[in-house]
């Protein structure tokens, strides 16, 4: 369901324009039974055209209710849709009841048995001090298109909220892209459709990525589909 959601409101504009040309089609329709039907000499060629013009109008009032459909897809619950984080399922602890000893089983003693000196303990390895790099803001192109927490470098794990600011003029929607490193294609993570003015920007789930380091961006997309620069981080994803 939310995948059909996702893809009527991406394609929103071309089933409008879809809709609007099946409606002239079958206006054209309903005019020209119109004028068959007063034209016609014979009762069977009136109800001919009758019947013509009615099924026009019908498929009218289908192709608007389906515009209705799709406004109200695209304007109310796909904004619900991506602002919803994905439910992260809980793991159930399943607790086994312990064994009693019933009275009257015997129990086992211990027999003592010759015990042998252990041997030297063995010397461990110090392991090396790998430092952690430091957190660093994010420097974004534009103030009204940028991030402010996750920071460059920070280590991510779970379901991570992304916070800042998406409120660019002429304002269209807002979206996540990320990418593994070494890889040069962005890949599309969510889309919001509501403008954000230092707040909570949606939720990043980390959990079905594997360890590593990533690059991540928000892009900020106006109404002619441009956008000022993205602001990007790098994140190291740990589990």
């Amino acid at each position: 369901m939310t995948i059909i959601v996702k893809l009527v409101a991406k394609y929103a504009i071309w089933l409008y324009a879809i809709c609007a040309f099946g409606i002239l089609i079958y206006l054209r329709a309903v005019f020209v039974a119109q004028r068959e039907r007063a034209q016609a000499m014979f009762s069977l060629e009136r109800e001919t055209a009758a019947s013509r013009g009615y099924r026009a109008a019908v498929m009218i009032v289908i192709l608007l209710a389906m515009g209705g459909g799709i406004y109200f897809v695209s304007s109310v619950l796909a904004p619900q849709v991506e602002a919803a984080p994905e439910a992260t399922p809980t793991p159930t602890v399943l607790l086994l009841p312990t064994p009693t000893p019933s009275p009257g089983t015997p129990t086992e003693t211990p027999t003592a048995t010759a015990t042998r000196r252990p041997p030297p303990p063995r010397p461990t390895p110090t392991p090396e001090f790998t430092p952690t790099p430091e957190v660093i803001p994010p420097n974004c192109p534009n103030p009204q298109a940028r991030l402010t927490y996750p920071g460059v470098n920070a280590v991510l794990n779970g379901a991570v909220q992304i916070f800042g600011s998406a409120n660019i003029p002429n304002f269209d929607y807002y979206k996540f892209e990320f990418r593994q490193t070494g890889s040069t294609e962005w890949a599309w993570l969510q889309s919001y459709y509501t403008p954000v003015a230092d707040g909570l920007l949606g939720v990043w789930d980390t959990t079905t990525l594997p360890a590593g380091t990533y690059g991540f961006r928000l892009v900020v997309v106006d109404k002619t589909g441009n956008h000022p620069p993205p602001c990007e981080i790098t994140v190291t994803i740990a589990h």
